[in-house]
């Protein structure tokens, strides 16, 4: 299966929906927890929000304005380009901390309208790419941009407001998980035969099989048929494995042979 040939999903309400809870959360900050440590690597609950700031208008420039000065140059390889995405990204946060809390959650306030009204324009079947993904249709990287504004409030969340036992899932974690998955065909490497089916199951989201052909691995929905390896996971240590995070390893269960299961943990939803 190809992302080609997916049903289009339209994140834009979403978007907006997760805008509403971050700025809800935000909004309810004392002073002091404006500063509290993430699990950002060395980002305040602040910095996170000066960044999304910058994600909203620049996705804005580059697809509303035509403006390219925001893209990275290109590189010579994944860790250069990796380098280079984390300075840009630090220098925005480093001039934009002169801002006040009041001020920074205006401005996320007007740039995600800016974005709304700009995106309600869009053709979502026109092609993109997401990096880690390929090319895809235009849906799939605005999904993209859903994940990595949830992944950014989950941080901040958890900074100000622990999970407690018993919470309930977000009731955008299959929307999360449903897009990361997509980032196995591109990145899963094992050596098999052709029609070698993996099942990756998702606790309480969904069910999906990396298939073997010719020339790779493709993702089919559903369960997989005779697969002769797999991996279980609850839905919180999956986008937790999927971002590089942290998670309770017994949560994930792998059966089959290592050469197989050992490959789906390096897979990522995000730039690493």
């Amino acid at each position: 299966m190809q992302l080609a040939d997916m049903p289009v999903v339209d994140v834009r309400g979403p978007l907006a929906s997760q805008r509403a809870r971050l700025l809800g959360v935000l909004s309810s900050l004392r002073a002091e927890q404006w500063a509290m440590a993430t699990s950002a690597p060395q980002w305040s609950v602040k910095d996170i929000a000066l960044h999304l700031i910058d994600v909203d208008l620049s996705w804005v420039a580059r697809h509303r304005d035509q403006d390219p000065a925001g893209l990275i140059p290109e590189t010579s390889g994944h860790e250069e380009f990796v380098d280079q995405l984390a300075q840009r990204n630090q220098r925005w946060i480093d001039g934009a901390r002169v801002l006040s809390p009041d001020l920074v959650i205006a401005m996320l306030e007007w740039a995600g309208q800016q974005l709304d009204s700009c995106l309600s324009l869009v053709d979502l079947a026109q092609p993109s790419a997401v990096y880690w993904a390929g090319d895809v249709p235009l849906w799939f990287d605005l999904a993209r941009e859903f994940t990595e504004r949830w992944v950014h409030y989950r941080q901040i969340r958890a900074a100000v407001r622990p999970a407690r036992p018993g919470d309930p899932p977000d009731e955008y974690l299959p929307l999360v998980l449903s897009t990361f998955v997509w980032g196995y065909p591109r990145q899963y490497q094992a050596e098999a035969p052709v029609g070698t089916a993996v099942a990756l199951d998702i606790d309480e989201v969904g069910a999906w099989a990396l298939v073997r052909n010719s020339t790779g691995w493709t993702l089919e929905e559903g369960p997989a048929a005779a697969p002769v390896a797999g991996m279980r996971i609850t839905g919180e240590a999956a986008w937790r494995l999927l971002t590089g995070a942290s998670y309770d390893q017994r949560q994930a269960r792998l059966r089959g042979n290592p050469e197989l299961t050992t490959p789906l943990l390096r897979v990522r939803g995000i730039i690493v």
